[in-house]
């Protein structure tokens, strides 16, 4: 794009009323026979925040000063066709390779940075812009839009201005779409289970209880990890579903085994769920286990997003007689100040302090602290990641009141965890059980 394109008349069309409409006029401009077209289609971040900031007469006047920049910054080589009221499709003819669609992509941000700026100081344009190129990735409008659309997503996704649509692109954002759809069929169907890592006591070695783990497994492999799958299932709207089925795999369990003292995790999301009291009453009243054997776990940041309202659940859950433990404590960022207030039982070490603690001083001043402020607010502590002897004994030493790793075991099905209770029945569970399987 030489100098003298730039200042050629822009070629700027109205908005299209319909998908159909846009698609026939990429039709005509892509039929120039022997050109390379880059297909940019520009996404505004937030249009409606935009719109209430300028009032709605104005943003539109906006986007229609927009559309003109981009056809001058494109010049006679290129078309801006309108999407809707806030999106951009901007063809580029004669497009010699991707560093040149990448150059006209940064143009448009320029362009759009200096339009906005002009109307206001605060202003400032946050484009994503993704690129498709004709025929290399497509021939035909509606499926070089799709590419495009896959790269603007990944454009959004990476937090960048512009991506040219890959295989990477599609993996990006269709992936995480598939796999939620998977996982709503798993909830269903059976794939998803609930496992269970054993909770020592240190100074006696006597197992004082599990914590329940979700999986999802097919043929007996994970297909996903729970930091892929639960914020999956929070952006599906069904984290409703998946703790019922924990809670009430767990205390199902808890039930069978005998009164086994069970944790289960709580996002942040479920502890502010209006019927979040109600499940667990039902749970603990259906299958009949004593409220003391079930704790729930939740993340400091589960409390401080709205701290009245979780301290006023977390108590009522405590007055049916449920324990409430903080997990991954210490990685959070609440204040002292709202931590004498949490109605707590216990407080988790996050595992990354413990792993690393007889060989960073850090790590271990970070453990002592927390031992200390539990000690101070008569709470008991767990460790987390203890996976070797070493670490066990400094946690004896240190007054920590139990333990939890690979030391002991992995997390395992209901199945092996009675086989794991019964080997450990004499209570003494300090020995690494995998190794004898």
């Amino acid at each position: 794009m030489n100098d003298s394109a730039e200042l050629a008349p822009p070629s700027v069309e109205r908005p299209f009323t319909s998908f159909e409409q846009l698609l026939q006029a990429l039709s005509t401009h892509l039929a120039a026979p022997d050109t390379t077209h880059a297909l940019l289609l520009v996404d505004l971040q937030d249009p409606l925040k935009i719109q209430a900031q300028l009032g709605f007469r104005a943003c539109a006047a906006l986007m229609a000063a927009l559309a003109h920049e981009f056809g001058a910054a494109i010049g006679a080589r290129g078309s801006v066709l309108r999407l809707g009221e806030t999106s951009f499709c901007v063809i580029v003819n004669g497009v010699r390779n991707q560093g040149h669609a990448l150059l006209a992509a940064e143009k448009l941000y320029r362009a759009a940075d200096q339009r906005m700026s002009a109307q206001t100081a605060s202003l400032k344009p946050v484009l994503h812009i993704g690129i498709a190129l004709c025929p290399r990735d497509a021939t035909e409008p509606e499926a070089l839009v799709r590419k495009a659309q896959l790269a603007s997503a990944a454009a959004r996704s990476r937090s960048e201005r512009a991506v040219i649509y890959d295989e990477a692109c599609a993996e990006q954002v269709l992936k995480p779409a598939q796999l939620g759809v998977a996982f709503a069929e798993a909830l269903q169907s059976g794939t998803l289970c609930v496992h269970y890592q054993p909770k020592i006591r240190i100074d006696s070695g006597a197992v004082a209880g599990v914590e329940a783990l979700m999986r999802w497994l097919s043929k007996g492999r994970p297909v996903a990890t729970p930091d892929v799958f639960i914020p999956l299932a929070e952006e599906a709207g069904l984290m409703n579903d998946v703790t019922w089925f924990a809670i009430n795999n767990a205390v199902r369990t808890s039930d069978a085994i005998g009164n086994l003292n069970v944790a289960v995790n709580v996002s942040a999301g479920m502890l502010h769920h209006r019927e979040f009291v109600e499940m667990i009453e039902t749970a603990v009243q259906t299958w009949r286990i004593k409220p003391g054997h079930l704790t729930l776990e939740l993340t400091e940041g589960a409390l401080v997003a709205d701290f009245a309202q979780a301290t006023t659940r977390l108590k009522r859950v405590r007055e049916l007689g449920v324990r409430v433990s903080i997990d991954d404590f210490g990685t959070g960022y609440s204040s002292l100040s709202y931590f004498k207030k949490i109605p707590a039982d216990e407080i988790k070490i996050d595992k990354s302090f413990v792993l690393r603690m007889i060989d960073d001083q850090a790590d271990q001043r970070m453990v002592e602290a927390i031992l200390s402020l539990a000690r101070q607010f008569d709470l008991e502590v767990v460790a987390e990641g203890v996976e070797n002897r070493e670490t066990l004994d400094l946690l004896s030493r240190l007054g920590c009141h139990y333990a939890q790793g690979y030391l002991f075991a992995a997390a395992m099905d209901e199945e092996r965890l009675r086989e794991w209770l019964n080997a450990a029945a004499s209570g003494r569970a300090l020995r690494d059980y995998r190794a004898q399987q």
